[in-house]
């Protein structure tokens, strides 16, 4: 089995074995969600669920994706009929051109190198329509409480801590990395469901229809 994914499943199996809870990132953006009220929205890195969650209880439909099957299994305890998906981003993502109005990917873009996430990328801007939008929260340099600056350096600000890959970002990185994106928010903030508050960059940016 691939390290990370035995990683993240044993997890799942354990720490985070409880009921998803969500913080309300995502109200900000209701009447852009809301032009997906016919699209299945994709959950990429799902997790424990918590903005499947979100999106079930105010209607939407989701897909939810991740590469544990774990955490899969855990997330269909506490909700009905739900369409699910299990494999690695960096094998591409396994949906049709121009097929979905918004993707959303939180705290689940930053564990792989700068190529892959570029690969990741590539991947997300094929499988929006146009105009989609894309949202996802992405750990901080300045996410001290959570390793930021930790472990083995691997590449700038991606480390090995303990066997976990994870990267963080700084404002200059992201937006090379969304260069070729339509930046709508770009802003650092604190994330208060954990233990420790939690810095993260939250961007929400649209495909560039050329």
């Amino acid at each position: 089995m691939d390290q990370q994914k035995d990683i993240w499943n044993k997890i799942y199996d354990g720490v985070l074995n409880k009921m998803p809870t969500y913080d309300l990132w995502l109200d900000k953006y209701e009447k852009e969600l809301m032009k997906s009220k016919d699209i299945p929205i994709i959950d990429l890195g799902c997790g424990s669920g918590n903005d499947t969650l979100y999106l079930i209880e105010r209607g939407y439909e989701v897909i939810s994706c991740d590469f544990s099957e774990e955490a899969l299994e855990k997330l269909s305890h506490y909700t009905n009929n739900l369409n699910i998906k299990c494999f690695d981003f960096k094998d591409g993502l396994p949906f049709e051109n121009n097929s979905t109005q918004v993707i959303i990917s939180d705290l689940s873009l930053h564990y792989f190198t700068w190529n892959e996430t570029q690969s990741i990328l590539r991947e997300i801007n094929r499988v929006l329509m146009k105009e989609g939008l894309f949202l996802c929260r992405v750990n901080s340099t300045n996410d001290e409480n959570y390793g930021a600056g930790e472990g083995l350096s691997i590449e700038e600000n991606y480390y090995n801590i303990e066997g976990k890959l994870k990267r963080f970002f700084n404002e200059k990185q992201l937006r090379e990395l969304f260069k070729e994106w339509k930046i709508e928010y770009i802003n650092e903030n604190e994330i208060n469901r954990y233990k420790k508050v939690k810095i993260a960059w939250e961007i929400a940016v649209k495909k560039l229809n050329k």
